[in-house]
């Protein structure tokens, strides 16, 4: 049986106000004296449980982030639509709430048990950074608060906000802290509790966001300086690159990939265990360095899958395109690849690509009533456009169908996993220069090994493919080829898992979250013969689809497949091409603007304007 971390529902309680002045100075010592608690380890327990449920995200957040280039949904983000303002953006219902927490327990540990004391002191120092580092991330320039504030601390009530290089530092600080202080395994349920590995994990992904987003944004109004002193610590995007490769660097070669197959997912690759981590009822150990936990016996539940399947969550033609041919050529090296059929796009592919989308050989999970660990045998799925809208259906993190209807998923879902850090390192090493095939062996070699994945040597000239979509990356970068061939690596092996979108703003490629970039989010190719005629997508002798203009005629595909263009579908060449969604989305990307969120109005009226507005956004005050 699997158990769940509790929240602490008093505490909860305690904090409902609506202002980032409320939420920061509220009084929980009206319920709990500091004089008495926080002395025992059940004590610290009870009140650090709700940092994982306050910072930590859900499944369905990070599930909302993976509407990108790589792929959308049948509804777009407000980033993605150009909705975002000042007014709509708000701090209050808690947004503050846990750093106060947070802050109160580092001022009033006074457990008497060193080794105790100093492990949720890490804990602390942890959620501290993790809580900021989301900040930084989306509005830059914020205030640092590393202690309580009362009610009358208006000088620190109405401070402005601190340099992003600033909280960076600290928050980079708080983790060389929490990596001092953490247990290196927790005696009961590891991979739930945030650890040395935890620590080391978070430090390489914000200290590479932060050293490549000064590096792409240098001289703009987003980052005016790179390199600033702080505290007698000079600060720039290669500080911030050294800080991620030192902390990956400690972690290298020291955990696993899974490689289980017991669910035998896939007729065609002997090993599907790429696709098998991802519907896990129970976090696998080593790879996941943490994650959130679900479980249907305390009914804590998520919807991916749901979401998943009523939103018709796709990919985009330019994300299977950065999936590399079985013998690690790109796709592009094949004659015709522009017009390849779906079926033919999916034959000699790296195998993550058939364990990420739905291929013509896709086999839904399917569980033994009496057992979820004994598979049934797999039936073939035909693709259907219920759960689709280009013919690029995402299968990651889609179980069996007792986990389609709302909120009845229990599959536990990773926050942190190993070969995310091994592609931190190998990303700070590219953008330093320094990448060497010693570093590729020790970490992309290792991810592909886990799917027989060709082997990757260092490259020394640039795929075509990857400088034409990686724009802002200059051509005179001294590990160009490289760098472009562990961003491949990256955008293939963490495909929806809550990323894509801060790399393109961290990289300055924040135009292609919008439809407008790429004309709509292209599918599946159709030819011009196709047109008005059954399809058979998966060569099984049956039809799949059909498109039509005007008039439907016969056709013995399933009516949800049956598809009428000018109905929010189009073809990208008119009458042939890829089959297009949101093509009509006319919003244009900021680019002066639209990296950061807008600061809340009503939070710079609050603070008698003490707080600066995000360049670019207008909320109509007069400071």
């Amino acid at each position: 049986m699997k158990k769940i971390i509790i929240p602490f529902a008093l505490i909860a309680a305690l904090f409902t106000a609506s202002s980032c002045e409320d939420f920061l100075t509220k009084s929980p010592e009206s319920s709990l004296s500091p004089d008495s608690y926080f002395s025992s380890a059940a004590e610290l327990e009870l009140w650090a449980n709700k940092f994982y449920n306050d910072i930590l995200p859900t499944a369905g957040e990070l599930a909302e982030l993976s509407a990108d280039d790589n792929g959308s949904s049948s509804s777009l983000t407000a980033i993605q639509k150009g909705t975002r303002t000042p007014s709509s953006k708000s701090w209050s219902a808690g947004t503050w709430k846990p750093l106060r927490n947070i802050n109160f327990l580092l001022e009033n540990n006074k457990c008497s048990d060193l080794v105790t004391k100093q492990m949720y002191d890490g804990v602390a120092y942890f959620f501290r950074a993790w809580f900021y580092f989301e900040k930084v991330r989306q509005y830059g320039d914020i205030p640092w608060y590393d202690h309580v504030i009362e009610s009358s601390d208006t000088e620190d009530l109405n401070k402005p906000r601190d340099p992003r290089g600033y909280v960076m530092l600290k928050v980079m600080q708080d983790l060389d802290k929490a990596y001092e202080l953490l247990p290196a395994k927790w005696a009961t349920d590891p991979v739930y509790h945030v650890s040395k590995d935890a620590a080391l994990a978070l430090k390489s992904r914000a200290a590479l966001f932060e050293g490549t987003f000064r590096k792409y944004h240098a001289g703009t109004e987003f980052v005016p300086v790179d390199e600033q002193t702080f505290e007698g610590i000079t600060i720039s995007s290669e500080w911030f690159l050294r800080q991620a490769v030192d902390a990956a660097g400690k972690m290298l070669g020291t955990r696993q990939l899974y490689t289980g197959n017991t669910l035998q997912l896939s007729a065609v690759d002997a090993n599907a265990s790429y696709r098998e981590y991802f519907i896990l009822e129970s976090a696998e150990t080593s790879e996941t360095i943490l994650s959130r936990r679900y479980s249907v016996d305390v009914m804590v539940r998520h919807g991916i899958q749901f979401d998943y399947k009523n939103q018709r969550r796709s990919a985009s033609l330019e994300f299977t395109n950065h999936y590399l041919q079985r013998n690690g050529q790109p796709i592009q090296a094949r004659t015709g690849y522009e017009t390849l059929s779906y079926y033919d796009l999916f034959q000699n592919r790296d195998p993550r690509m058939s364990q990420t989308l739905q291929g013509p050989d896709f086999v839904m999970a399917d569980f033994d009533e009496t057992s979820e660990a004994t598979p049934k045998p797999h039936l073939k799925e035909q693709l259907s456009w219920e759960r689709t809208f280009n013919g690029f259906r995402v299968i990651k993190y889609i179980s069996d169908t007792s986990h389609e209807t709302a909120t009845t998923s229990t599959t536990d879902f990773p926050l942190i996993r190993y070969p995310e850090v091994l592609l931190n390192y190998a990303e700070a090493k590219a953008e330093l220069g320094e990448l060497t095939q010693d570093d590729i062996t020790k970490t992309i070699d290792v991810i592909r090994a886990r799917v027989a994945m060709q082997p990757m040597t260092m490259p020394t000239m640039a795929d075509g493919f990857l400088l034409q979509y990686y724009k802002k990356v200059k051509e005179d970068a001294p590990q160009l080829a490289a760098l472009l061939e562990v961003r491949r690596e990256r955008t293939v092996e963490l495909f929806c898992e809550g990323f894509r979108q801060w790399d393109l703003l961290r990289w300055g490629e924040g135009a292609k979250l919008t439809p407008k970039a790429t004309g709509g989010f292209h599918g599946i190719y159709i030819a011009g013969s196709e047109v008005g005629t059954d399809i058979d997508l998966d060569k099984d002798g049956k039809a799949d689809l059909y498109i039509y203009r005007g008039t439907k005629g016969n056709s013995q595909a399933p009516a949800t497949n049956q598809i009428q263009l000018g109905s929010g579908y189009s073809l990208s060449e008119g009458d042939h091409g890829y089959l297009t969604y949101w093509a009509a989305e006319d919003y244009e990307w900021n680019e002066g603007r639209d990296y950061l969120w807008p600061i809340p109005a009503d939070q710079r009226t609050l603070t008698g304007f003490a707080l600066s507005q995000n360049p670019g956004w207008d909320d109509g005050l007069s400071e």
